[in-house]
């Protein structure tokens, strides 16, 4: 809107409420300045003065485009989550600003407020905001939400949000291949009293990675992993869960299907990996044997290392040990006497 347009839409209304002057006004530009955590700048408004006294003039619909003009600065300098994003984020789960705030634990206008332009959030509460985009991280809110504060009548609500939020695991699945499915299939296996962390994961991964290369001849999934200091690492997997650090990953459904031999392989696994130790133990399991070993030659225990793990090393080495231990698809059993020898 021009000063022209804005000064003939003020005029019917105007009135100067220090020297009760009607429709006597003039527009100026000036500078206001916002200081705050995070943001500092000056922006050039242009508002009313009455002639009379020269007092500015307030008028509501102008404050309000005002502020947000200045919360989209704020947010801007501060990286913090815009009102587009948010509604791409209710768009994406199916879910209203009400659900979406009760499901974050906030208030129910808490989010009419940001996406209205006037409020802007805090570092922290844009961060969550954020975190959302990731559907595991939308499932793991579902998840609390429906253990601790599910209510009469948001059953319906809560249905359609998780249809969306498995819809939108599912083209992570897509994305990054099989690996997502048996990360998935994991994920389907815990539960409250046996969570999976990110940790345990990255792990279980790996030694699935070993046992279908020794005893079916190749991998479930072809991506690599590497040799970081808590481990093998498969980084397409790390970009994905690096924000839940040590925290339990979300339960999900099933998304993809296996083989026969290939549910041998994964529920051993679980049986002899996931369902006796930690994730701690888990890595250790990891850290002594020869694969890993061999990748970390020339670093210290904790220097950050991205060496890949060769495949053809970690087909040989579960190969030999396969062999030592009499393990087979026929009886897998045998895999935790290797794993008793390992740790001991």
């Amino acid at each position: 809107m021009t000063n022209a347009e804005r000064g003939s839409d003020m005029e019917k209304e105007m009135m100067c409420f220090e020297c009760g002057a009607e429709n006597t006004f003039e527009l100026r530009d000036t500078t206001r300045d916002y200081k705050g955590d995070g943001y500092d700048f000056e922006l050039t408004v242009t508002v009313p003065f009455c002639k009379i006294c020269g007092t500015p003039i307030y008028d509501e619909a102008l404050e309000k485009e005002i502020a947000q003009r200045a919360n989209d600065r704020i947010r801007q300098q501060c990286g913090v989550i815009t009102r587009d994003e948010i509604l791409e984020i209710l768009h994406l789960y199916n879910v209203s600003q009400k659900f979406l705030s009760r499901l974050l634990g906030w208030g129910e206008i808490t989010l009419t407020r940001y996406i209205g332009g006037n409020y802007t959030p805090n570092i922290g509460n844009s961060n969550k905001l954020k975190e959302l985009k990731n559907p595991y991280a939308f499932q793991m809110r579902l998840q609390n939400f429906h253990d601790e504060r599910l209510e009469k009548g948001d059953e319906k609500l809560f249905k359609k949000a998780q249809t969306a939020c498995q819809h939108e695991i599912g083209k992570v699945e897509e994305k990054h291949g099989k690996i997502f499915g048996v990360v998935n299939w994991f994920l389907s296996q815990s539960s409250e009293d046996a969570p999976i962390t990110h940790l345990a994961l990255q792990k279980l991964l790996y030694f699935v990675q070993g046992w279908s290369r020794a005893l079916l001849g190749k991998a479930l999934f072809d991506d690599e992993c590497q040799a970081w200091v808590h481990g093998a690492v498969y980084p397409c997997v790390y970009d994905v869960f690096q924000q839940f650090k040590a925290a339990p990953l979300p339960r999900v459904e099933e998304t993809a299907a296996f083989e026969d031999q290939e549910w041998r392989i994964l529920n051993a696994v679980k049986r002899y990996y996931f369902d006796i130790y930690s994730a701690k133990a888990l890595e250790e399991i990891c850290h002594r044997e020869e694969p890993y070993i061999e990748a970390r030659k020339g670093f210290t225990e904790r220097e950050a290392c991205h060496t890949v793990m060769d495949v053809e090393r970690i087909y040989a080495y579960y190969s030999r040990i396969s062999q030592k231990y009499h393990i087979g698809l026929a009886d897998l059993s045998h895999v935790k006497d290797y794993l008793n020898t390992v740790l001991n």
